[in-house]
């Protein structure tokens, strides 16, 4: 059990890594026709998420004081950035009103809301409802999310335009999953590792490109969302696979 412990935060820095890694090979294939080395770095990644989810699906025992004082901060960075990504569609409903947009909106608020319960009472298995229900809701919100996304994105004829977007957002989705299940008392912590740690890699892939190749630039509310997930998965998986006995 140590030994697990000891080697946690090595296996968190290895998505990270992997991340960067396919931020720098992305944004050369922006550039060039060959995409064999996105494709070997996405093969890693993947068999390192399935390595870490298989070594901590029985979960492991450590302190949680400090994760017991992040969890409430780490969801209300998350649910500031949702809170700003629904600004970013409020702004944009003045200019071209869309009923999926407004209920994308109202959606979010609702996220928000989900995520500072989430982190007020950490992630609890509670038998209250309401408190059920808003754990629920960042499934339905990332699963709207991601529908309004590839309505967008389908009419682009280069799927590696935005096929790193679309992966990241099913990784949110699944990993939504997981959390819900947690607090419903349910056993996935091998989903919530595996989930969290893909995550992080495609978020970093799509995130960090503008920084390897400056001619890319994407819109601050695609960026948002994604920065919400990539501070609150890590805190998350962390009480997930927590033992409390």
């Amino acid at each position: 059990m140590k030994s697990k412990l000891k080697f946690l935060p090595i296996l968190f820095l290895l998505p990270l890594t992997a991340g960067i890694c396919g931020a720098s090979l992305r944004a050369t294939q922006l550039d060039s026709p060959s995409s064999y080395g996105l494709v070997i770095i996405c093969v890693v990644a993947l068999v390192l998420a399935a390595i870490a989810s298989f070594l901590l699906k029985n979960g492991i025992k450590y302190s949680s004081v400090f994760l017991a004082k992040a969890l409430p901060i780490v969801s209300f960075v998350g649910a500031a950035c949702i809170l700003a990504y629904a600004g970013t569609l409020v702004v944009s409903l003045a200019d071209n009103f869309s009923a999926l947009t407004l209920i994308l909106v109202l959606l979010s608020v609702y996220a928000c809301v989900s995520f500072i319960a989430l982190g007020k009472h950490g992630l609890a298995e509670r038998e209250d409802t309401a408190y059920c229900i808003f754990s629920a809701v960042p499934v339905f919100w990332t699963a709207f999310v991601l529908i309004v996304t590839f309505r967008e994105k389908i009419t682009d004829p280069v799927i590696s335009n935005y096929v790193f977007l679309i992966l990241s957002y099913i990784s949110i989705l699944v990993f939504g999953y997981a959390t819900c299940a947690h607090v419903l008392g349910k056993n996935r912590k091998n989903i919530a590792v595996f989930s969290c740690f893909v995550g992080i890699f495609f978020i970093l892939t799509e995130l960090l490109v503008p920084l390897f190749n400056d001619t890319v630039a994407f819109e601050i509310s695609e960026l948002l969302p994604l920065i919400a997930f990539l501070v609150i998965m890590p805190f998350y998986t962390a009480e997930i696979i927590r033992k409390k006995d």
